[in-house]
């Protein structure tokens, strides 16, 4: 399930994403440890202003739960780190990882698609 994004200010829109596959079949420590891997890649990659505007985090009771918070100017450092992670894994996780980045780019991109007109006269 999807959050909206919001806008911490006129310039910078932070995306929610809530992700949660119990049925992945995976432990949650292992889902933990990869997204810390994620989170740190991202990180790395981004300039130093803007490494705070990422947030990853494990529902205290449901722990196949992950909470992901990232800001428009931070998400192609996430999306990058997922892609990354996706092309090493096996297929159930690369799966859950490419929904993550679908539900991410929907988020970025569904602005625009409320702009475009096409006529088919």
């Amino acid at each position: 399930m999807q959050q909206g994004p919001t806008s911490a200010s006129a310039a910078t829109t932070t995306y929610h994403i809530t992700m949660d596959d119990e049925k992945l079949g995976i432990k949650p420590e292992i889902l933990f440890r990869i997204y810390g891997q994620i989170e740190a890649q991202a990180k790395d990659s981004a300039p130093l202003h803007i490494r705070n505007e990422l947030r990853i985090s494990q529902d205290a009771r449901i722990k196949t739960r992950f909470y992901i918070a990232v800001s428009d100017r931070m998400a192609q450092y996430l999306i990058a780190a997922v892609q990354k992670q996706a092309s090493g894994d096996a297929s159930g996780l690369r799966s859950y990882f490419y929904k993550l980045q679908e539900q991410l780019m929907g988020q970025m991109f569904a602005g625009a698609k409320d702009t475009i007109n096409i006529s088919l006269k």
